[in-house]
């Protein structure tokens, strides 16, 4: 891992604004929290009290292979001391550095983070200039919000809603709250050759591998929709394998600490 460096500016003013807009919408701006990844428990949101007088707040973001920073110093007057953006990489260009700088910030908070921790959000807007051999390359605008959630209710719409979107955004789901990456994957329960007689006695043609998406639902049944076929097959065929798939098979279901979810998973089917 390599990091493609920072740096900070000079001081400005924290806003603070009790009517900031709402955590749990989707818009322009990237979320950090601090309920983690599901997988690996990463959270995106630190605090860090270095004294009675100075705080540090950290968005972070990781895909594996590359992933940023963002450092925000802020002193008990709400004056900000310091910015930081770091972006890193596994595969860089040693002789063609980046570095970034942070030239302007508009942060805003909800409440004053030396009165009370829990519940603080915030959203910022960052100009961060892109640099290599002394010259500025580009400006980019960075968007980012965060929101504490130490001390809330798990069972509350706002918890819900974040970790969901969590989820999705860690590719541990889909939009429609299907696992794509569960404990434990689903498993035929059934006699794959009665599957495999109906479909040879389908009239027109049906090449030898069938592959095909399903989603298996938690009581070990494939669903009907999305069901999507890869290659080229006549859609009257494809209804009829869908219609085999689903009266002709019984799966174990997928499971997530030990618990039956709705999970997608691909399949392959030897017709020879």
């Amino acid at each position: 891992m390599i990091l493609i460096t920072n740096f900070a500016f000079g001081q400005d003013k924290v806003t603070i604004d009790k009517n900031l807009p709402k955590y749990e919408i989707k818009d322009e701006f990237n979320r950090f929290d601090d309920i983690g990844n599901p997988k690996n428990d990463f959270e995106s949101l630190k605090f860090n009290f270095k004294s009675n007088s100075e705080i540090e707040i950290r968005n972070s973001y990781t895909s594996g292979f590359t992933g940023n920073d963002i450092k925000f110093s802020i002193d008990k007057h709400l004056n900000i001391k310091k910015v930081t953006y770091n972006y890193w990489t596994d595969v860089v260009d040693l002789d063609n550095l980046i570095t970034y700088r942070v030239k302007k910030v508009n942060l805003k908070l909800n409440q004053n983070p030396f009165d009370k921790i829990n519940g603080l959000r915030g959203m910022y807007i960052l100009e961060v200039q892109h640099i290599r051999n002394d010259s500025l390359i580009k400006t980019e605008q960075i968007k980012g919000k965060f929101k504490n959630f130490k001390g809330i209710n798990k069972q509350s719409s706002d918890y819900k809603w974040t970790l969901e979107q969590n989820k999705i955004w860690y590719g541990i789901t889909n939009e429609n709250g299907v696992y794509l990456k569960p404990d434990k994957v689903p498993s035929l329960k059934s006699d794959y050759k009665i599957l495999v007689k109906e479909i040879k006695n389908i009239k027109g043609y049906v090449p030898s591998k069938i592959k095909a998406f399903v989603v298996i639902n938690e009581n070990g049944k494939i669903e009907e929709k999305p069901i999507r076929f890869l290659g080229q097959l006549d859609k009257s065929i494809e209804k009829q394998i869908t219609k085999l798939l689903i009266e002709l098979t019984e799966w174990y279901p997928a499971c997530v600490n030990e618990k039956e979810v709705k999970s997608q998973i691909p399949i392959v089917i030897g017709t020879e």
